[in-house]
C-alpha cells in the first residue's frame, strides 16, 4: 500500500512518515505540505490511503476531504489536534475513515500513538469504501451538523426497572451512531456507548451527536447517576462501567486505561458491566469497527439472557468486529444500519410489556 501524508508541521511529517514506514504493508509514503500539493499527487499517483491534517495552509484539509470523496475515492486517516476536535467529527461524517490526535513527544505516548495508527491503517485493508461513500452521502442529505432535532415531548415509556442498551463502534462508527439513534425514538432505558476514540474528541461526539439526534447524549463521568433517556458516551482514555450501589443506585464508574487492554474505550468492559447489572434486560449492539472488541462482552449478554444484535456485511464500513460478535453470539441477529433502530426498538418494546 502507497500511503500519501498531507502535514504541514514539518515534526508531525516526521513523526507520521516514521511511523507509517514501520507498518507491515506499507510499500511507500509521501509527504506534502499543503491540499494543493496533496492534489497534484494524486492526479498523478496512485495511493491507497491518506493521511490528512485539517489546519492546512490555503487549500483546508475539509476542501481536500471533499474533493478526495468526490475525485479519488480513498481511505483517509484524520490525524487533528485537541483544538479541532469539533471539525474532526465533521470530517468523520464528510467520509473520513478515522481520526487520530498529533504524534506526542513522550515516548511512551508516542508509542500508543504509533500502534494505534498501525491499527488504523491495517483496518484500512478491509474497508468498504462503497459503504463509507453511502454513509457520507446520506449524511450531505440529512440535516447539517449545527441543526438542532427537536426532542420529543416525553420519553416512551416502560414498565417496571428499565432495559439496558449498550453499543460497541470503531472504524467508521461516528457516522453509524448519528444514524442509529436518529432512527431510536428517545426512551426510558440506560443507554451507553463505547466508541473506539481519543480524548477529547468523545466530548466532541457527544455534543454533536446530542445536537443531531433527538437524544439527550452526554460524555460520561465518574459517579454521575445513570439516568434513563440519556446516551452515556464513554470518554476517551478511559472505559466505562455500571456499578450498582447497596442503595440499589446505578451509577457510572470510568476507570484508567492499563496496558493489558488493547481497546479503548472498552466495549468488553461496558458490556460486561451491563450484564452483570441488567441481565436479561439487556440489548447489546456491535456496529462497524476492526478488532473484535464487544465479542466477549457480547457472549457476557448471552449467557444472562440479553439479546445481541449485529451490524451486518452489508452496511459496515469494516466488519471486523460484528463478525466477531457474531462468532462469539451464534444466535445474534445480524442486520444493515438502517433496519437496526426498528428492530432494537422491538425488542425494547417487548422488555417494556408487563411481566405476566
Amino acid at each position: 500500500m502507497r500511503v500519501l501524508v498531507v502535514e504541514d508541521s514539518a515534526y508531525q511529517r516526521l513523526r507520521i512518515v516514521e511511523a507509517l514506514r514501520g507498518v507491515a504493508g506499507v510499500s511507500d509514503v509521501e509527504a506534502v505540505g499543503t491540499g494543493e500539493e496533496a492534489i497534484r499527487r494524486l492526479l498523478t499517483h496512485g495511493f491507497g490511503l491518506v493521511t490528512l491534517d485539517l489546519g492546512l495552509p490555503g487549500m483546508g484539509g475539509h476542501a481536500v476531504l471533499r474533493w478526495i470523496m468526490a475525485n479519488r475515492p480513498l481511505p483517509v486517516v484524520v490525524i487533528s489536534s485537541d483544538r479541532e476536535e469539533r471539525n474532526a467529527l465533521a470530517a468523520l461524517e464528510a467520509g473520513a475513515l478515522d481520526v487520530l490526535g498529533k504524534a506526542g513527544a513522550q515516548p511512551e505516548s508516542l508509542a500508543r500513538w504509533r500502534k494505534r495508527l498501525a491499527d488504523v491503517v491495517e483496518g484500512a485493508r478491509s474497508l468498504s469504501m462503497e459503504s463509507l461513500l453511502r454513509r457520507s452521502a446520506a449524511r450531505a442529505s440529512g440535516l447539517p451538523a449545527s441543526s438542532s432535532v427537536p426532542r420529543p415531548a416525553r420519553l416512551l415509556p416502560a414498565e417496571g426497572e428499565p432495559a439496558g442498551l449498550v453499543v460497541a463502534a470503531s472504524t467508521g462508527g461516528p457516522p453509524a451512531l448519528r444514524e442509529l439513534f436518529l432512527g431510536l425514538s428517545p426512551r426510558i432505558a440506560v443507554v451507553a456507548v463505547a466508541q473506539h476514540m481519543p480524548a477529547p474528541f468523545t466530548k466532541s461526539l457527544a455534543q454533536r451527536l446530542s445536537s443531531g439526534t433527538p437524544w439527550d447524549v452526554r460524555e460520561a463521568v465518574s459517579g454521575a447517576e445513570a439516568i434513563p433517556g440519556v446516551v452515556w458516551i464513554a470518554p476517551g482514555g478511559g472505559h466505562l462501567e455500571f456499578v450498582r450501589h447497596k442503595s440499589d443506585r446505578l451509577v457510572l464508574n470510568v476507570a484508567p486505561h492499563g496496558p493489558s487492554m488493547k481497546w479503548c474505550p472498552s466495549a468488553d468492559v461496558l458490556f460486561d458491566s451491563a450484564a452483570s447489572v441488567f441481565g436479561a434486560r439487556l440489548v447489546g449492539v456491535v456496529l462497524t469497527g476492526m478488532g473484535d472488541d464487544g465479542a466477549e462482552g457480547s457472549r457476557a449478554i448471552a449467557a444472562v439472557g440479553g439479546s445481541v444484535f449485529c451490524e451486518s456485511r452489508e452496511s459496515a464500513v469494516i466488519c471486523g468486529m460484528p463478525d466477531a460478535a457474531a462468532r462469539a453470539v451464534p444466535e445474534a441477529l445480524r442486520f444493515a444500519l438502517l433496519r437496526l433502530p426498528a428492530e432494537i426498538e422491538r425488542r425494547l418494546d417487548e422488555l417494556s410489556r408487563p411481566r405476566v
